[in-house]
């Protein structure tokens, strides 16, 4: 693996980033696409991913605490929310004020109505309306990094038992950091429970880094993954369509929490990486040519998830405006969003290509990636 790119983690990260346009556009399918998928989504995995290439990007064996990179990279995140934030907020202003439409149109309606304060508040990520919660997250994940590598080379055990418990805690106790955009004014990913899912990625990039064989493949474990993965898709659609109660009963909420990263989203997302990591279709998949797009939007993430934020944010006022839009003319906004984001994924691979070609090569570690 050293020197070499991981292209199943490209391939992944690629797929997950169209898969969360789909569910932030809000089209007349997307609520239902989102829980046919099982009790995790795209979101599960591109944060499992994110660890995995947090810890291939930073990771040094025996290094000690190296804040540098990582928190510079949270920084960049930082710039990059405040900068998608104001994006749509321009975007809300003209709908509202320009277009005269009503505030329903737009989730950012409220923020005009006290800019000054709820600016404040954006600048502290203390405001983010929806679509504008994940790289927040990230930014507090980041700044995680340098102290678990340091502490996963002290106990692997010691890391993931620490992570687990404040899991459970703040999931038990609903912990949360505060958000005014929202209903129930918290983070719609709390980032106390969401980082087990993070830190088990970066457990598994650190065993990339290590030279070491990610998810072994033993037969029992990968019926039970298949099995588990291939019951969820119906119990959860059946269940969101209330074609059946949830066997869990009044639990069934906590366990499938998004917020706070429900246990039954947990296996589920693990079970899903094991058998990506176990077939060999899919390494196949991830080194074929005609996936190369996929895979160079999943190289490129910040950038192709930004953009489709902004597409998705484009297309949900665009889907708010014309509530009767036909599902053929949404089928072509799907394609013509995805396209969009792939074409990013391009230019910028393209333009990288061309500075290497003008410059002396450079050694890079495993996999060269940095997350999100």
């Amino acid at each position: 693996m050293r020197g070499q790119r991981e292209n199943r983690i490209d391939l992944l990260r690629g797929l997950s980033l169209l898969l969360i346009f789909i569910g932030h556009a809000e089209f007349t399918f997307s609520a239902t696409f989102q829980h046919a998928r099982g009790f995790s989504d795209a979101s599960e995995i591109f944060v499992l991913l994110a660890g995995m290439s947090s810890a291939l990007a930073y990771y040094r064996p025996d290094a000690g605490l190296q804040l540098q990179r990582p928190w510079k990279r949270a920084f960049r995140l930082y710039l990059v929310h405040l900068t998608l934030f104001a994006i749509m907020a321009a975007v809300s202003a003209a709908v509202l004020g320009i277009l005269s439409q009503p505030a329903s149109a737009v989730d950012m309606a409220d923020f005009w109505r006290t800019p000054f304060r709820h600016g404040l508040q954006a600048l502290s990520l203390g405001y983010m309306p929806g679509n504008l919660d994940i790289l927040p997250m990230y930014v507090v994940l980041l700044l995680l990094v340098p102290f678990a590598l340091v502490l996963h080379d002290r106990s692997k055990g010691v890391l993931l038992g620490l992570s687990c418990l404040v899991w459970f805690v703040a999931g038990l106790g609903h912990i949360n950091l505060p958000n005014a955009a929202l209903e129930g004014h918290v983070w719609y990913f709390d980032p106390l429970s969401w980082q087990f899912i993070f830190v088990i990625g970066l457990c598994l990039g650190v065993r990339i880094r290590q030279d070491r064989i990610v998810l072994p493949y033993k037969r029992p474990v990968f019926v039970a993954a298949a099995l588990f993965a291939a019951i969820a898709i119906p119990v959860n659609l059946a269940i969101y369509l209330g074609f059946m109660h949830s066997p869990f009963g009044d639990l069934h909420h906590q366990l499938a929490s998004k917020t706070n990263g429900g246990p039954l989203r947990i296996i589920n997302v693990l079970a899903i990486l094991y058998l990506a990591w176990n077939i060999p279709a899919v390494k196949t998949a991830a080194d074929h040519p005609g996936l190369r797009l996929l895979c160079i939007a999943g190289r490129h993430s910040l950038p192709v998830f930004s953009a489709g934020i902004l597409l998705s944010f484009g297309t949900m006022v665009l889907m708010k405006l014309s509530p009767g839009t036909p599902l053929w003319r949404q089928l072509l906004l799907l394609a013509g969003g995805c396209a969009l984001q792939l074409a990013v994924g391009w230019v910028l691979e393209s333009r990288k290509s061309s500075k290497v070609l003008t410059r002396p090569s450079a050694t890079t570690p495993a996999a060269a990636m940095s997350a999100p």
